[in-house]
Parts: structure tokens; C-alpha cells; sequence
């Protein structure tokens, strides 16, 4: 499975703040960090896409928080170290 740029960058986000099991973070505030305003679509597209291939789910979707998936964990590392 190929991720682009934005979505490593997001798990990178992600994990460094250890956002899995009872963490979670705000999807607007995931979408602010570290991208440059005009970078915000594209981050927010990769979120939703993150969301289609489990690597990120929902923590409480009606506050839209989101989560890194902890049954993936391993896989996302195994991402953020290449």
C-alpha cells in the first residue's frame, strides 16, 4: 500500500504524540500541523484517506477526534522508519 508525502507526514504527527488507545486529537488540529495554510486541503484529503485504510479511525466521531489505529501499530512504525 503507497502513501503519499501528506499521509506519512500525518502518521509521523501522529505517533510522535503517541495519539492511539485512549489519546486522541481533533482532526482540524492533526490538519494545522506542521502544513503551511495553503497545504490544508491537501491534509485533510489525506486524513479522510488515512481513514479508508485503517491506519487512523475515529476516536469520538461526532467531535471528530481521531485516533491511530493500535491493531496497526506496528505497520505505521515500520511506515515512519522508511
Amino acid at each position: 500500500m503507497s502513501l503519499n508525502d501528506f499521509e506519512i507526514t500525518i502518521l509521523k504527527v501522529m505517533h510522535s504524540r503517541r495519539l492511539y488507545g485512549a489519546k486522541h486529537i481533533r482532526l482540524e488540529r492533526v490538519m494545522k500541523s506542521g502544513f503551511m495554510p495553503h497545504q490544508y486541503g491537501d491534509a485533510k484529503k489525506a486524513i479522510y484517506s488515512l481513514i479508508k485504510k485503517s491506519f487512523v479511525v475515529y476516536a469520538k466521531k461526532s467531535k471528530n477526534a481521531i485516533q491511530l489505529n493500535k491493531e496497526l501499530l506496528s505497520e505505521i512504525q515500520e511506515i515512519i522508519r522508511h
